[in-house]
């Protein structure tokens, strides 16, 4: 989701002056504690003054830039809270209220997670004596790391020795991976011996992704 604070100086200047003329009108008929909006009146005029100062770029100083950072960064921690308890979720104040304002207007139903479509591609990395490195990526990334919109986690099953498994049936659960790579140690009686695997995206949900093509690698002794 877009930050709903912009995030360039000048037109996050113009965003807050036009949020507080508008809550400015409405503390009391949105039942906001006059305190806090107190406060962040004050933090305004810290903003505008900085904001202000360095506007000029030929006589501003590298303090008054720092001032003008620091100013920002503490209004933002007074306007965030503050959105979240009177504006965001207050019953009192409308969705034309929150566009008006340059807020995030809810649309009151969430988009279902998909389920995965895609599988991961892989490879095994066995350089290291009784050990299998796993790295994986989803076969429409292009090689990014990035997993797929909605999907927790790489889960990864295996089998030792023998042929190439043809079911799912044939596989071990090895583990849930939520971050390429995974490690997969052995002892030393599997040393010698085929090792084959298949990955599957499993989702938030709990939603599983059709399996990878089959990887596999000796373990090293």
């Amino acid at each position: 989701m877009a930050d709903y604070i912009p995030q360039n100086d000048a037109k996050m200047n113009l965003w807050q002056k036009n949020l507080v003329e508008i809550v400015e009108s409405k503390v009391t008929a949105w039942g906001i504690l006059a305190d806090d909006f107190t406060l962040v009146k004050a933090k305004q005029v810290v903003w505008e003054a900085a904001f202000d100062k360095v506007s000029n770029k030929q006589n501003r100083t590298a303090a008054d830039v720092l001032a003008k950072d620091e100013a920002y960064e503490d209004y933002v921690a007074t306007i965030r809270p503050f959105v979240a308890q009177w504006l965001a979720n207050n019953s009192k104040v409308t969705d034309s209220d929150r566009a008006r304002m340059g807020l995030t207007v809810k649309t009151g139903t969430r988009t279902p997670t998909p389920a995965p479509t895609t599988s991961p591609v892989g490879t095994v990395d066995f350089s290291v004596r009784q050990q299998h490195i796993i790295h994986y990526y989803d076969e429409a990334s292009a090689h990014s790391n990035a997993k797929p919109e909605g999907v927790h986690a790489c889960e990864i099953f295996m089998k030792v020795d023998g042929d190439a498994p043809k079911d799912a049936s044939e596989l071990t659960y090895v583990g849930t991976c939520t971050a390429t790579p995974y490690t997969v140690k052995f002892d030393g009686a599997k040393t010698g011996k085929m090792v084959y695997y298949w990955l599957r995206w499993v989702n938030t949900r709990g939603e599983y992704g059709p399996w990878s093509s089959t990887l596999s690698a000796m373990v090293v002794g």
